[in-house]
């Protein structure tokens, strides 16, 4: 948005404020902004209770990189001591990028069943010694079909943003006096709540722009859409101009994410 100054809204001196007011240089404020993010609440109590300072997990003797998958009876204890020297191990069988070698190794595939891991995957990262660990996530979030158009964006972003559990969200954009009200929605990649074909869209380099408007609650007259992962678009609808995409190079920090209650 060019030329658009961005300004803190929200001082936390008071409950239903949105989080940041958007102005032209010199001008009055013209839309409200919120920002939240599409997690899911077990997975975000399950990343605090692993890691109770909420950030990311780094291990400097790794190369990290590794996103692990685990049943939820797991031990997080057991898990924080011997995890790490797990994957060392594991770094160990190159090439590792792009495959899981629990599925080639039965002795790996030993150890990782008495830590609780069903999956490592290992992939390229700008953050060395990082582990990511999650409870096995539902089938749906993690495979199938890959879209041909960016509709199902549109569908979801609408009906995620009328749940229940938006209503904070809503009730601090329906109190801002601004002609526009914008909501900008963070989907954690590792443990966002989205389906598998909208993490598609988010992340895959040139995915079609949704072709639909999405049917939004009249609290929101904008929405901004992104993901944690560093590949892919950001998505954007108005209506005045329908869908659009800005650039996804925020490297936005998903532990950080996964860590706002907003």
């Amino acid at each position: 948005m060019p030329a658009v100054v961005i300004g803190q809204h929200d001082d936390n001196t008071s409950p239903n404020t949105h989080d940041f007011d958007l102005a032209v240089q010199g001008g009055r404020t013209f839309a409200a902004l919120e920002v939240t993010a599409a997690v899911d609440p077990e997975l975000l109590k399950f990343w605090k209770v692993l890691d109770g300072r909420g950030k990311r997990w780094i291990e400097p003797s790794i190369a990290g990189g590794w996103a692990v998958s685990v049943r939820p009876d797991a031990s997080v204890k057991k898990l924080r001591a011997e995890l790490p020297g797990f994957l060392g191990a594991l770094e160990q069988v190159p090439p590792l990028y792009g495959r899981d070698i629990l599925d080639t190794d039965p002795g790996f595939a030993k150890i990782a069943d008495s830590l609780g891991v069903l999956g490592a995957h290992q992939a390229g990262t700008n953050y060395p010694g990082s582990i990511y660990v999650m409870p096995e996530l539902p089938t749906e979030r993690t495979g199938g079909c890959v879209p041909q158009t960016g509709d199902a964006l549109s569908t979801w972003i609408g009906e995620w943003t009328a749940c229940p559990s938006r209503l904070d969200n809503l009730t601090k954009l329906a109190r801002a006096a601004a002609v526009e009200h914008h909501l900008f929605v963070i989907v954690a990649g590792l443990a966002g709540t989205a389906p598998f074909e909208v993490n598609d869209i988010l992340m895959r380099p040139g995915a079609p722009p949704p072709a639909v408007a999405p049917n939004l609650p009249d609290e929101v007259t904008h929405v901004w859409v992104m993901s944690t992962w560093s590949g892919g678009r950001g998505f954007r609808w108005s209506p005045d101009a329908g869908w659009g995409t800005f650039a996804n190079d925020a490297d936005i920090d998903a532990a950080a994410v996964l860590g706002c209650l907003c």
